[in-house]
């Protein structure tokens, strides 16, 4: 038995080496391809972390008159509308921002637009009560009862902006899922045809492998065997590519964006199975599938 995996092992590395330029182009084809899904993965992982973490910091905006729209809000019913909001169970936070806090925070979002600054002054922005929710779903309790409230100018849920990112990186996501996808199939459509390349330099060495009673799977073995290999390879390869990017990118990400949790190595380290298998696998079912139609034993 052992006499015999020793044969079909070093017959598919003498294949992979027979065919060097083909092998080659084989394990480029699948590192591209792999490393366009496992991107794609990191990706979806990445958009999942940050909603979770955004989930949890929705706020809930209740911007408060000030002459501009509706009569201004008198401090006895700003200090009505904190009580009633605190009172609610859905609620969990409630804080106040003046009109100067309002301008801060917005210098400080757009401090690299100087003239965006210089158009707006601190009285043009609303004062507001920022309300975080228990449940960030159930925004209409809020906006039900308060909206009509003496002092309140408008409501805003801020999962609506969420909700705009959230669809746009849902099809930056599902692209490049198609893309890894197609790419897949090309590899598979290569593997196949540097397989048969390969059955057919070799039909001689078959046909007296068939004579002496040998099985069919042994006489296929080594060709599948060279198939997963290069498979297998290029799977590394794409693992090491984006191990060697990924957390280096998130990391040089994360020192510019703070209010964003990144995805690190151990993200990219779960994936690596993923992308194994999938290496591994279209390069087994192209191989078996090339070999049923050529060698047809």
């Amino acid at each position: 038995m052992t006499a015999r995996w020793t044969y079909v092992i070093r017959e598919a590395f003498v294949g992979l080496r027979r065919n060097l330029m083909m092998t080659v182009a084989v394990i480029l084809s699948v590192t591209v391809s792999l490393t366009l899904l496992g991107a794609s993965l990191l990706l979806s992982e990445q958009v999942d972390l940050a909603t979770d973490d955004w989930t949890g910091r929705v706020e809930v905006s209740i911007y408060l008159c000030d002459d501009r729209v509706c009569p201004a809000i008198t401090p006895e019913q700003q200090e009505q509308l904190r009580e009633d909001l605190e009172d609610q169970e859905v609620v969990a936070e409630v804080f106040y921002e003046s009109k100067q806090d309002a301008y801060e925070r917005f210098t400080a979002m757009f401090a690299d637009q100087e003239s965006l600054i210089d158009a707006i002054d601190a009285d043009i922005l609303p004062a507001s009560f920022r309300v975080r929710l228990e449940n960030p779903n159930l925004f209409n309790v809020i906006a039900d009862q308060f909206s009509t409230y003496p002092g309140v100018e408008e409501i805003v849920d801020q999962r609506e902006v969420l909700n705009q990112f959230l669809r746009f990186t849902n099809v930056v996501r599902t692209a490049a899922l198609v893309v890894a996808a197609i790419q897949l199939v090309a590899a598979g459509v290569l593997i196949a045809n540097t397989i048969r390349v390969a059955a057919f330099a070799r039909r001689e060495q078959t046909g007296i492998m068939r004579l002496v009673g040998a099985s069919n799977w042994y006489i296929r073995l080594p060709f599948v065997l060279e198939g997963v290999f290069a498979g297998l390879i290029g799977a590394l390869v794409s693992w090491g590519l984006l191990w060697g990017t990924v957390p280096r990118v998130a990391t040089s990400l994360a020192r510019d964006i703070e209010l964003m949790p990144f995805i690190g190595e151990a993200q990219v380290i779960a994936v690596g199975p993923w992308l194994l298998l999938a290496g591994t696998g279209i390069a087994a079912v192209s191989s078996i599938l090339a070999l049923r139609r050529f060698l047809d034993i």
